[in-house]
Order: C-alpha cells, then structure tokens, then sequence
C-alpha cells in the first residue's frame, strides 16, 4: 500500500511533457517577452523551469564551444588567439617556400609584419588567402 501510494506521488511529479519540447517552449516564451519590450524583461518559472532553463543554457553553451573547437581545428592555423602568425607557421600551413612568401610580398598579395628581426603575417590575410 504504501509503495503504491510513492509511485502514484513521483508520477505526479513527472513532468506532463517532454524535456524537449519544455526546453523549445521556454526558449520561445523567453523570445517573444524580449521582443515584447527589449529594455525590461520578467518571466517566471517553477523550480523544474529553473532548472530546465539552466540545463538548456548549459547545453547551449557547450554546443558553442565545440562549434568553436571545431572550426580552430579546421583552421590552418589552430590557436585562434592569435592574430599574429610567425613566418615558419604560415610557411608550413600554406605549403609555401620562402621564394613563394617573398614574390607574394613584392607583389602586394601577402604583406608581412616586421617586429623586431622576426617576420609575421596577419591572421585576416591568411584567412582572405585560403579562402580564395
């Protein structure tokens, strides 16, 4: 009797609709009342919302930093913090011979950054480059 009276207690507590689904219509509530007045918003939420709505952000969050992770790992060039790249790196990315940098740079295709002795390349001009 009492095992029964449990289960009919925790099955009161399940949530009426999957977590999916709670997860899309939350996302859409909270959209609609920012467009409603972008300066000011107030939603509430049930203790279940709340940690819904954490475990949504979660998930949101990680997704951006695999996307992130992914695309520094397709780049030539992986650590993306850099905006800086040293002349051997881009020699070794680009498969390209001193010669090759060197025409470029009379050229006006690829102009490096002196600092010092040592010779960099600007990220931004790999990417234009590569993406040619």
């Amino acid at each position: 009797m009492a095992n029964e009276l449990l289960k009919q207690k925790e099955s009161s507590r399940l949530p009426l609709l999957d977590a999916d689904f709670e997860t899309k219509l939350l996302a859409s509530q909270l959209v609609s009342e920012v467009r409603k007045s972008p300066d000011h918003v107030s939603f509430t939420l049930t203790g279940y919302g709340v940690i819904e709505f954490a475990k949504a952000m979660q998930l949101y969050a990680l997704e951006e930093q695999n996307a992130a992770k992914l695309e520094a790992s397709n780049s030539l060039f992986p650590d993306a913090n850099d905006s800086l790249i040293p002349k051997t790196e881009v020699m070794k990315g680009l498969k390209v011979s001193h010669t090759t940098l060197w025409k470029w740079q009379v050229s006006g295709y690829l102009i490096p950054v002196k600092v010092g002795k040592r010779v960099y390349y600007k990220r931004e001009d790999i990417e234009r480059i590569t993406k040619k």
